[in-house]
């Protein structure tokens, strides 16, 4: 199907014209009623919502961008969009569309979980489910910046990779292999960005209230539980945890 404004317009159910919180309302609305996982119980019902779901998020990613006064004077501002399928000079594709999904509905906690996902993707290591400190100096800064863009898109700038870093810097903290300067520094962030309640961490199956009033650098979490400190801490390999979450976000470049 070719996707014109018109047709666009109608798959998203909205006036020609539509204004963009119109339009960004009526995919959130859309994308719930339609995605896959309602109908995993009839693989059939599942197979349709995905067809569906592709020709509603094609709509949405033309009309997101697309400027009707722009189109009349004979230029789109489609022309900028910047794709979230990227492939940088590794030679790994990361497809975002997913994360952006869910982030444009709002919903933090599957956001979260995709973004490990995507995280343990870029490195090939889905199977083992856990990253080494090799695996995240492995990462193309260029694919941290792509997911972090949509977060602090989303988020207005206060989720995200950048979001921590600035937090981290802010603190003061330091990154060192020392085990006290380090612990000392993630404690300082993690009770900021209120991983830490009452002096613990919150681990992966405490309750974690993803609603709660934003925190600048509160999300992404998941993918801490993800990393080589907790994985040793959580199966007894070592007696003290050290996250070392910052050596994701401190591999984001500046810009």
């Amino acid at each position: 199907m070719k996707m014109t404004p018109d047709v666009c317009y109608q798959l998203l159910e909205v006036d020609a014209g539509a204004s963009q919180p119109e339009i960004k309302q009526a995919y959130k609305d859309l994308a719930k009623v339609w995605h896959p996982d309602r109908f995993t119980d009839d693989p059939r019902l599942q197979q349709k919502a995905e067809e569906k779901l592709k020709r509603i998020n094609a709509a949405y990613a033309f009309l997101k961008t697309y400027d009707p006064k722009s189109a009349q004077s004979g230029t789109s501002a489609a022309q900028g969009h910047t794709k979230t399928t990227q492939k940088p000079s590794t030679g790994v594709v990361l497809n975002c569309d997913k994360l952006e999904r869910w982030l444009v509905m709002g919903n933090w906690k599957e956001a979260d979980l995709e973004t490990t996902h995507l995280l343990l993707e870029l490195t090939g290591r889905k199977r083992e489910g856990w990253l080494p400190s090799d695996g995240i100096q492995a990462i193309d800064p260029a694919h941290l910046a792509a997911i972090d863009d949509l977060w602090s898109k989303h988020s207005g700038g206060l989720f995200g990779f950048a979001a921590q870093r600035q937090v981290w810097s802010e603190l003061g903290c330091k990154s060192s292999n020392e085990i006290t300067t380090q612990t000392v520094s993630e404690t300082r962030f993690g009770k900021t960005v209120r991983w830490q309640v009452n002096g613990n961490w919150l681990t992966r199956w405490d309750p974690f209230d993803y609603d709660a009033p934003a925190v600048k650098g509160r999300l992404p979490r998941d993918y801490i539980f993800a990393l080589q400190g907790w994985q040793s801490y959580s199966k007894g390999w070592i007696g003290y945890l050290i996250w070392r979450f910052d050596e994701l976000f401190l591999r984001l470049k500046i810009r």
